[in-house]
């Protein structure tokens, strides 16, 4: 998107062809893509200097495919939250020009960025836990246990604070 909001095409440098050996998708064999979700600002300093530096990684991921073709997708996810993909490909935001993808929701980089957790999850339900903040609350633990891999090991503990006084 543009500073105005308006959908702008790929440059004529990144050259997208279909291609077989990838389900027939317009890729592009010599680059890699940068993907910024939309909720990140895409211009900070931290976002920039990783998608710099990580440009190096397109020789890296033309060499491993023109030394083993069977390979498909290739990744970088970075913790600031850019993601670099090669082949490169248009990425297509949704029906309101939205990018949800984020690599760091992914459990291949979670797996990949933390060790084995041992988690308990503590939820309020109390009486004042009702309506919107038990959904909330709800939401938030589903979130937390979708980021669990197989080594993980979590409990939820249900706590009524209505018997404690907290000042």
């Amino acid at each position: 998107m543009d500073e105005e909001g308006k959908s702008v095409e790929l440059g004529g440098e990144f050259i997208l062809q279909p291609n077989e050996h990838f389900n027939n998708l317009s890729v592009n064999l010599s680059l890699s893509v940068v993907q910024v979700p939309t909720n990140m600002y895409n211009k900070d300093s931290a976002i920039m200097n990783g998608v710099y530096w990580s440009e190096a990684l397109n020789t890296v991921f033309v060499d491993n495919f023109n030394r083993d073709p069977s390979l498909i997708w290739q990744y970088f996810g970075s913790a600031k939250g850019f993601f670099r993909q090669y082949p490169g490909i248009k990425w297509t935001p949704d029906e309101h020009g939205v990018l949800e993808f984020d690599c760091r929701n992914r459990k291949w980089y979670i797996q990949a960025a933390t060790s084995p957790k041992d988690v308990v999850i503590l939820v309020d339900v109390s009486g004042s836990m009702k309506g919107l903040r038990l959904t909330i609350a709800r939401q938030t633990v589903s979130s937390i246990l979708d980021t669990l891999g197989d080594d993980d090991f979590f409990n939820i503990i249900a706590v009524s604070l209505d018997q404690y006084q907290i000042s």
